[in-house]
Parts: structure tokens; sequence; C-alpha cells
């Protein structure tokens, strides 16, 4: 019978029974120093006796302190010579002590045990063997000097048969234990594997998964619950509770789903809680969805329809305003007008213009291409294109660049973020540039601790959106300038949902225009919005 051991578990055995040895020469020495007169310890070779005993504690404390300071690998022959050791002056220190009745032979039984949980079945047999026929030799040495009675060395049989019975049962049961314990290492293994796959589906899912105690403890929580309730992931040993809301959600003894207003955004989250056990002190299961996201696409299948039918009345229109744009081209220029009719022709021009610019944003919406997203830098890509792009106008520009990330990989199409970017940065320059005499743009990059996700802002010195139109900047056809179409930030929300970017507007700490950029995982491809 063989079983593979452990070197772990064989540096633990051979720890234990080194501590074994050492005390078990120890209690001999004290015996044989401050024992009775009359003891049978080393009775027939008290010198040979004091010396064993003396050589066996040395040799014990030195295996104590070689098993216990180091950690290199045991060699068979190492392990072998160890219980040999045991065996020879064990044997040694019974013949020396003469009588039948010392018991030390008996001794031996704990290292062939040992020598059976630690060293393959042929070599623990050995040592069995080699035990037996001490046990033997020991009786037979004695009746070179004195007379021995043949129960000697029946009892030395039969001692040589309970070392070979302890070494098959010790064999024996070490080869169950050990296979007992390789299948439970095996099951654990299985058990952290297949922990660590939910543990990632569980992370990548796009609902908000949040394990909470009834006190609103968090024992679990994915990266879409931390960008939808916008608290940071919880550092290992340390206590993290939920918000609020989800605190007194969680203090109800039925389960319960509800709509609810979380973060600074003010995003519209269904929660769905389920009480994991019958009692009310379990923890609760809290499903948070974002229902703001499911909304938009509904409104957003609602303007495709329109969309597709204003295409075809765009394209209808255009040609017949390209007719009348022309027309008042040429008519400006006869010689014949005045003034006053060339004043009317310049409003012709101008709103033929802002008219084509509309149907052309109203084509672009409805011809609409799928996103062919790449892997790239976002700081090495936003310094590019900085360098290539200017503002509509010429407008006076100064541009600033916050960014000391190392790792800002982002996962979009290159030229729907060019778009979505050109136009935000138009729209802060001309609005900078109304209220300053010259424009300031600041591209901040940054990284969300909990999610590891890039976010991009960026901030002009603008008057900035009223706190009544922020909800309505991204509805098509709505504007506060009086030559605005009200399409270019309605197109830069739909690319950011093509790309899986969340856009929304912000005032930064110091009051100023911000637009943030929140780009999903570009492992994980969808944002948990």
């Amino acid at each position: 019978m063989s079983f593979a051991q452990d070197f772990p578990q064989q540096r633990a055995i051979m720890r234990v029974y080194s501590a074994y040895r050492f005390a078990l020469a120890g209690v001999i020495l004290i015996a044989l120093i401050f024992g009775p007169a009359n003891s049978t310890l080393g009775i027939t070779a008290p010198k040979w006796f004091a010396i064993a005993v003396l050589g066996y504690v040395c040799f014990a404390l030195l295996s104590l302190i070689v098993h216990t300071l180091l950690s290199s690998r045991y060699t068979q022959t190492q392990l072998f010579f160890e219980f040999f050791i045991d065996i020879g002056v064990i044997m040694l220190m019974s013949y020396c002590s003469g009588s039948a009745d010392s018991g030390l032979p008996l001794l031996l039984i704990v290292t062939i045990s040992a020598a059976s949980i630690t060293m393959p079945g042929q070599l623990s047999m050995a040592i069995a063997a080699l035990a037996t026929i001490s046990a033997i030799s020991e009786v037979a040495a004695h009746t070179l000097t004195e007379r021995v009675s043949a129960q000697r060395f029946i009892v030395a049989g039969m001692t040589g048969t309970a070392y070979f019975s302890a070494a098959i049962a010790i064999r024996y049961l070490s080869g169950r234990i050990v296979k007992a314990q390789q299948l439970a290492e095996r099951r654990r293994t299985d058990i952290e594997q297949l922990s660590r796959i939910n543990q990632r589906i569980v992370q990548r899912m796009q609902t908000g998964i949040v394990v909470m105690s009834q006190t609103g403890q968090i024992k679990l929580i994915n990266a879409a619950a931390t960008e939808l309730l916008d608290i940071p992931t919880p550092a290992p040993n340390t206590q993290q509770y939920a918000p609020p809301v989800l605190i007194d959600m969680a203090r109800t003894t039925e389960n319960s789903a509800k709509v609810i207003k979380i973060g600074p955004r003010h995003l519209d989250v269904h929660v769905n809680m389920s009480i994991l056990e019958q009692n009310d002190d379990s923890d609760r299961l809290l499903y948070i969805e974002n229902i703001s996201k499911i909304n938009q696409r509904a409104q957003n299948l609602k303007l495709a329809s329109l969309g597709r039918f204003t295409a075809s009345i765009a394209h209808e229109i255009r040609n017949p305003l390209s007719a009348i744009s022309h027309a008042a081209q040429l008519l400006a220029e006869s010689p014949d007008l005045n003034d006053v009719d060339k004043r009317f022709t310049t409003i012709i021009q101008n709103h033929a213009l802002r008219m084509n610019d509309i149907i052309k944003n109203i084509l672009e919406l409805s011809r609409g291409r799928s996103a062919e997203p790449a892997r790239f830098s976002l700081s090495a890509w936003l310094r590019q294109f900085l360098d290539d792009w200017q503002p509509t106008g010429h407008t006076p520009l100064d541009i600033n660049i916050d960014s000391n990330l190392q790792d800002d990989f982002i996962n979009v199409d290159r030229s729907q973020l060019t778009q979505i970017i050109s136009n935000i940065a138009d729209n802060g320059a001309r609005h900078g540039a109304e209220k300053h005499s010259r424009a300031v743009l600041t591209f901040r990059c940054r990284k969300n601790p909990s999610s590891a996700a890039v976010s991009l802002d960026i901030i002009d010195n603008g008057q900035g959106i009223k706190e009544e139109d922020e909800d309505k900047i991204f509805e098509p056809f709505f504007t506060t300038q009086e030559q605005g179409n009200g399409l270019g930030l309605y197109l830069c929300r739909e690319l950011c949902l093509a790309n899986q970017i969340h856009i929304y507007y912000r005032r930064t700490e110091r009051g100023e225009s911000c637009f943030r950029l929140q780009f999903s995982h570009p492992d994980r491809g969808t944002l948990a919005e």
C-alpha cells in the first residue's frame, strides 16, 4: 500500500515526533539521575546505559532543532537514519537494563507508527523488521552471559508481531486519512474555483447586487452596485454601510420592492429586496436596476420611429431648401437691391443654412452606424485629439489637461468619441468666449477606485446650464441659443449610449460648468447603469 504524503504534513509529523523523542530522552535521563536505587534502568551495564541516554538526549535535541528551524525537504535516507538510531539506542538501553520488565522495547511502537506515516510502505516495513530483529537479538545477547528462559523469546516474538501489526494498522489508517484529506482538498479547490467564478459573474453583472445585514452593514457588493450607489469598494477587514434609504428598506421584515432616487446624480433605481432566511435577523439580498436607462431606451425607441419619419421628410425638404438658398445667394448679388432687401436676403441665407444643419443632423441620426470599439489609452488619444482640433470660429482659447493616470484604457469607437468631444468642446469654447474675453477648457481624466472605470470631465468657464434646464439639455430640439438647433447634445448622448458611455452634466466644487463622460470598464464592456 502506498500513498502520497505532502511535505507540510510530513514536516508537521516529524516536528511532533522529534518533540516526543526529546521528551522521552529527557524523562529517561531524569529517571536515571533521580530514580530509586533499585530501578531496573541500566541495572546490567549502568555505564553504557548512561552513555546511551546522554547520546540520545543530544541526538533528540539536535533533531528537534533541525525539524523546527529548517524547512528543506526530507530525504528517505535521512528519515530512515533517524528511526534506525531510535531503534538502536532504545534496544541498547533495554539490553543494559537486563530485566524483561523494563518495557523499553514497547516504546518502539511509537517509532514504528511515525515511520509508517512518514515513509513509503517498504521502508516502514523495513523499520518494523529491524525493530523485531533487534528485540530478538537483545534476548539472544543475554544468553551469552546468563541463562534465559524460552518465555523471553516468545515475548520478543510477540513484541515483533506487535511491531508489524502497528506498522500495518497505522499504514492503513494513514492511507485512509490521506485519501480523505486529498478528496477534501479537491473538493475545497473545486468550491474555491466555483466561488471565484461566481464572484466574477456577480462582479460583471449589469444589475447591482448587495448583501447587507439588517443594520445596513455591507457584506457583499459588486462593481455595478458601487457605480449606481456611488460608494467606494470596501477595503478588506473594514466595515461599510449602505445609504440610509437602503437601511430603512432593510429594516422591514418582508420582501419588498420600490423605486428610489439615489446618488449625486439622482438616478431612478428599482430596488428588489429579498430576505435570505426565514428569521428577521438574516441578511438582505438587494437587486438594484437603473430604470433611468430603461426609460431612456424606451424613449429612444419612440425617437427612432420619429427619426425615420422625420428623415424622410428632411430628405424631401433638402432639395427645395437648396434651391431657396441658391436663389437667395443669386438675388443678393443683384446690383438693383437696396440695403433693406439685401438684409432680407441675408436673413434668408442664414436661416437656410440653419435649416440645412438641422436636416444634416437628423439624417445623421437616422443613418447612425454601429459602434466599432477599440481599446486605447484615453490620455494619449486626448492629447492627439487636442493637437488636431480647433474650435469653430477660431475662438481665443486656452486648453488644460489634468491627467496623471497610468492605466486609463477605454474600449470605444474612436471616430464617434471624436464627434462627442468635438461637440461638447465647441459648445464650451463658445460659451466661455461669450462670458469672458478668452475661453478656457480643462480636460480632467480620473479613475473610479471602486470599479477601475475611467471618467473624463470637460470643464469650461462659461455661464453654465441653469438648474431648471439640466434635465432637458439632452432632449432633441431643446436649446437655449437663438441660433441653436437643439440636436448637438442629443446626438452626443446617442453616440455615448452606443459606446456604453454615461454622459451627464454637473457643477464642479468651484461651481464650474462640467460635462462628465463615464466610460465602462474596458474588460466588462458594459456600464452598470
